[in-house]
């Protein structure tokens, strides 16, 4: 790396930060997939139910599934870019967990939202996303607060 491309990222280039990047994405990716295989999982419960009850759907009068969530606080990497990152962000774990459960798992999730509820703009996965109609990025943001301006 350059040393502007080393100022833009805030990270002095180290086998530590190089770590913490990949672990980033590795742990967002983790918890995305965890959710889809659950979802997954009660939809073929769902399908083996309603085959052995002779096409009667069970869903109708049973309670809904517990809720199923997952979490990964070393996640929100959104200043990153294609080929560039900014603002300590290296990698986009967001856009790399959503484009790996749009791979891994387009039969079940047909769309993605991102609700990116930090101070500044998600200006790398706002870029990342902008043509695709499979995944939208909502940012919420401080006025005029920008990254890239």
């Amino acid at each position: 790396m350059t040393d502007m491309e080393i100022r833009n990222t805030g990270f002095p280039w180290s086998a530590q930060g190089v770590n913490r990047a990949l672990s980033s994405v590795g742990g967002t990716v983790a918890a995305a997939t965890f959710i889809c295989d659950q979802l997954q999982q009660l939809q073929e419960e769902e399908e083996e139910n309603s085959t052995k009850e002779n096409g009667t759907n069970r869903n109708d009068s049973s309670s809904p599934p517990p809720p199923i969530w997952a979490a990964h606080v070393a996640g929100g990497t959104h200043h990153a870019f294609h080929d560039y990152g900014e603002g300590f962000c290296i990698f986009s774990d967001i856009a790399v967990a959503a484009n790996v459960i749009r791979q891994r798992y387009a039969h079940l999730i047909k769309r993605i939202l991102i609700i990116d509820l930090d101070v500044h703009q998600g200006n790398g996965n706002a870029v990342l996303f902008q043509n695709r109609n499979d995944v939208m990025t909502f940012s919420i943001h401080c006025q005029s607060n920008y990254f890239s301006k």
